[in-house]
């Protein structure tokens, strides 16, 4: 091996103990005694180190041992358990969840048949056409998995990939899988596809299937949810312990190829943080979201046959049976002819449903931090929605008829306190919350609402009572229960017969689900 040292030793052979150097001898001023006089300068002579004590010899092995390892580390190439250097700028983590849940319905509740038979009278309005069961008593498991690898590519662009089971189409609001469906597989999906750019401290550029980049509760949002689309985000701090903070983003919900009629969400929001202490933090958010080209309108075509059919747009505002849970009012979108001669050729059987109500809602959100308890913190938060976009002319001129005796019914509120360890990360850790929620039908769109609440959906009111504890680092059960019955808006009217009825809005529908559920985080 060739190595330098203080001796200046390139080549060595240790087991003759001798070394060349580099160290060259000078040339003598004169010729040594017989030796033939040199024509130029003297030829470079080469001095041989004879012998190397122990201690040397072994203080050169470590030398050249510790650069190496050294290099070693750095590079990540002398253990092979390692990962290459290229993935030193990736972190994986994921979570798993088993939940037991139990939906317990009343045995005053309407019976579901009278909930279908709305598509097939196809009368508008029309509230909640796809529930299925509302006496049954409804046990199951259910499990939910997710795997996340958050790339850090360089100090001002980060991004991360994740996937999750659950549906890959239909409702957005869940990731849970319901377990029992003769032995096969979970679906599992791409939930998480986004990068980020920071040029500075404090502002962000984001792009792709991302979490919500809105400050939120569960009463909008559940945290399940992913959105496709990009968002901008800005901090700024305004003096000691008072931040503002804005975002804004477009998103696209349903692209269509035939037409320019696509269903987008814009949203804008801002707020301000204060921490006027270490005992007390205040955060308050005031957003307004618009769904741009989700409220339906009645055909006034008959529907495309024959070469028309996949070419010509139809019905391309109607809100699809698999996105809706329930609570929304409704419209039937079929032309008027398809009502009335169903057997028209193209039309269909049953109604097209459609929302009625344009969504522009504003959502405000307050929420209080004491840490004056510590290790405990209690919090309270309040959040409030109203849908400004509801409008009785727009929603008649739309539906091709007059609906001026609709109620309007566009608020939602929920009150929740907290209290317990701000995180669960060491074994005894735990906390405890309660809720109370009022969420009018027409307050939010029902397909973006969180499933353990009624079930999924609006047009309830309820309370949710429930904790969590860490029996192990990383390793918390829970337990809910969630009490919910749907909101009355008072209209009766009376029958051919005589029988006094109210509209499918105000039938009965009572709740109580109980949630037990353990989870895992790695």
């Amino acid at each position: 091996f060739k190595q330098k040292t203080a001796y200046e030793i390139v080549d060595c052979d240790w087991s003759s103990d001798v070394c060349s150097s580099d160290l060259q001898a000078p040339a003598p001023a004169t010729p040594a005694w017989g030796a033939p006089p040199s024509a130029g300068p003297a030829a470079p002579k080469v001095v041989r180190v004879p012998y190397l004590s122990e201690t040397a010899r072994q203080a050169l092995k470590d030398d050249i041992r510790n650069e190496i390892m050294a290099t070693a580390r750095d590079e990540l190439w002398t253990d092979g358990k390692q990962l290459p250097g290229w993935l030193r700028h990736v972190s994986l983590h994921g979570d798993l969840r088993v939940r037991a849940q139990d939906e317990l319905f009343d045995g005053a509740n309407v019976g579901a048949e009278y909930f279908t038979i709305q598509n097939y009278l196809q009368d508008s309005p029309a509230w909640a056409p796809d529930l299925s069961n509302t006496t049954h008593n409804r046990p199951r498991l259910t499990g939910r998995a997710r795997l996340s690898a958050d790339i850090k590519a360089s100090d001002s662009v980060t991004a991360q990939v994740r996937v999750a089971t659950g549906a890959t189409s239909g409702s957005p609001s869940s990731e849970s899988v319901t377990l029992g469906n003769n032995a096969n597989r979970w679906s599992i999906g791409v939930d998480r596809a986004w990068m980020k750019w920071e040029p500075r401290q404090g502002l962000s550029l984001q792009g792709g299937r991302m979490g919500l980049p809105f400050d939120h509760s569960d009463l909008l949002w559940p945290d399940d949810l992913g959105i496709d689309g990009v968002a901008a985000k800005g901090e700024l701090d305004l003096s000691t312990g008072l931040y503002a903070f804005a975002t804004a983003g477009a998103f696209p919900l349903d692209e269509f190829a035939t037409s320019s009629r696509d269903k987008w969400l814009y949203g804008a929001q801002i707020g301000l943080d204060w921490a006027p202490d270490a005992n007390w933090q205040l955060r308050a958010a005031v957003g307004i979201y618009d769904f741009r080209g989700l409220e339906g309108e009645v055909a006034t075509t008959l529907p495309p046959v024959n070469q028309l059919a996949s070419t010509t747009p139809y019905l391309q505002s109607q809100y699809p049976a698999a996105l809706r849970q329930k609570g929304n009012t409704l419209i039937n979108l079929n032309h008027p002819t398809c009502i009335t001669t169903p057997s028209t050729s193209g039309c269909a059987s049953t109604a097209t449903w459609g929302l009625a109500a344009k969504f522009r809602p504003v959502n405000l959100k307050v929420g209080v931090v004491a840490r004056a308890f510590r290790p405990y913190v209690l919090s309270l938060d309040a959040d409030v929605v109203k849908n400004t976009g509801f409008d009785l002319a727009d929603i008649s001129r739309r539906a091709g008829q007059d609906l001026s005796t609709l109620k309007e019914k566009t608020l939602g509120y929920q009150l929740k306190l907290g209290f317990g360890w701000p995180q669960l990360l060491e074994t005894g850790d735990w906390r405890t919350f309660l809720a109370y929620r009022h969420f009018e039908r027409d307050a939010w769109v029902d397909a973006f609402t969180d499933t353990a609440w009624h079930g999924g959906g609006t047009n309830y009111k309820g309370f949710s009572l429930g904790g969590e504890y860490a029996y192990d680092q990383r390793a918390t059960v829970g337990v809910r229960f969630i009490s919910t019955r749907n909101l009355d808006d008072k209209v009766r009217y009376t029958d051919s017969s005589g029988q006094v009825s109210g509209n499918m809005s105000s039938a009965t529908l009572r709740i109580d689900t109980v949630q037990v559920e353990a989870n895992v985080r790695f």
